[in-house]
This record gives structure tokens, sequence and C-alpha cells, in this order.
């Protein structure tokens, strides 16, 4: 009986690093997609204004989150991606996910009232 057959083997890309760069990389990523609306929040609260300019902010982080999870959840599932380890994944997808967030924020700049 091949004892070695019935082990799990050992996850790819578990490295030390991976965590830390995973953290890194998607908070880069909720900054870029979040920053504008906290940001106004925290001024309009401080300067007791009306919020009637959050929405079309909250509008254009809403696409953003919407066009990362359209865009890297099959490459998330991909066989190739599928077999690393779960942080060496949100490590590789985290620059993707600030690039892609900052390209609809630029893009989606123009139509903000």
């Amino acid at each position: 009986m091949n004892v070695r057959r019935n082990v799990k083997p050992r996850d790819l890309g578990d490295g030390p690093a991976c965590l830390p760069l995973a953290v890194l990389f998607w908070s880069g990523a909720a900054l870029i997609a979040f920053g504008p609306v906290l940001l106004l929040t925290l001024l309009s609260a401080a300067w007791a204004q009306p919020m009637a300019g959050l929405a079309a902010w909250a509008r254009v982080a809403m696409f953003q989150v919407g066009t990362i999870a359209v865009l890297l959840t099959p490459v998330y599932f991909a066989p190739g991606i599928r077999r690393l380890a779960r942080a060496a994944r949100f490590a590789l997808l985290g620059p993707p996910a600030a690039a892609i967030a900052l390209a609809v924020l630029f893009c989606l700049y123009r139509t903000l009232p």
C-alpha cells in the first residue's frame, strides 16, 4: 500500500510574504474604490453640509466593486490559479483589482456632477 498517495500535497505558493502582500494590494484597491466616498462623508459631516453629492460617488464605487468581481472571479477559479494557496491567489489578484478600480474611476470621473 502506497501511503504517500493519500497525503494531500503542499499548497503551491504558500510563502510567508503572500499574506502581507495580499493585504497591501487589496487595501489599496479598497482605498481607490471607497476612498472618495469616505472622504466626502467625513468632510460633509465635519462641515454640516448636505450629502447630496455622495450618491454619484457611491454609484461609482459600486460599479468599481462590481467590475472587479465580474472580471476577477473567472480568473480566481481558473485551474492554474486554483492550485495556488489562498493567500497566494489573493496576492496575485490584488494588483489587477487595484488597476481595474483605478481605470473605472478614471473612466467615470467625467460623468460625475
